[in-house]
């Protein structure tokens, strides 16, 4: 029993020690980029290729992400459209962007 409490202390104490300070230290270095004016610009030859298609877009900030038909790339941002709204999608926050399987393409 007092091995089993121990144990899960490590793991608490590992969580607030090294997985969360890593993740935060993502969104200083965006703060940062920031007020230095440095931008992170998005390529957008290479969205062109998602240009039009049924997308699920993974955020740092967001555990489920965003899944929608891209339909514009502007500098640093990307206009998603959904089923029943449309949203604007900062660059900095993107982690991923994969095309969905075929039988949600519509």
């Amino acid at each position: 029993m007092v091995l089993i409490n121990y144990w899960i202390f490590v793991i608490i104490i590992i969580l607030f020690c090294v997985i969360i300070p890593r993740k935060n230290r993502y969104y200083l270095g965006v703060i940062k980029r920031k007020k230095k004016g440095m931008k992170r610009i998005m390529p957008k030859e290479l969205l062109e290729e998602f240009m039009g298609k049924v997308c699920i877009i993974a955020l740092f900030n967001d555990s489920f992400g965003v899944q929608g038909k891209i339909v514009d790339v502007q500098d640093n941002w990307i206009k998603v459209e959904e089923k029943n709204k449309v949203r604007i999608i900062n660059g900095d926050m993107i982690r991923d962007i994969s095309i969905a399987p075929e039988k949600y393409q519509k």
